[in-house]
């Protein structure tokens, strides 16, 4: 898992989180800050369904993998 949603400071808002670079996620254009609860989870379920894609696909194509 990549991506995770993340309550913000102070408790009223929701960002989703790259912990790859531990910076918010863009979707759009757009950083992933001031959601609701469930905006987050779905853009974070969202963005970890697309990077699975992506990195089952390198593998698959990957010579040897």
């Amino acid at each position: 898992m990549r991506f995770v949603a993340v309550q913000e400071p102070p408790h009223h808002s929701w960002a989703v989180f790259d912990i790859a670079n531990d910076k918010p996620a863009e979707h759009a254009g757009r950083a992933l800050i001031g959601l609701t609860s469930h905006e987050a989870r779905r853009f974070a379920a969202a963005a970890n369904d697309e990077a699975g894609y992506r990195e089952t696909n390198a593998l698959a194509s990957h010579p040897g993998g």
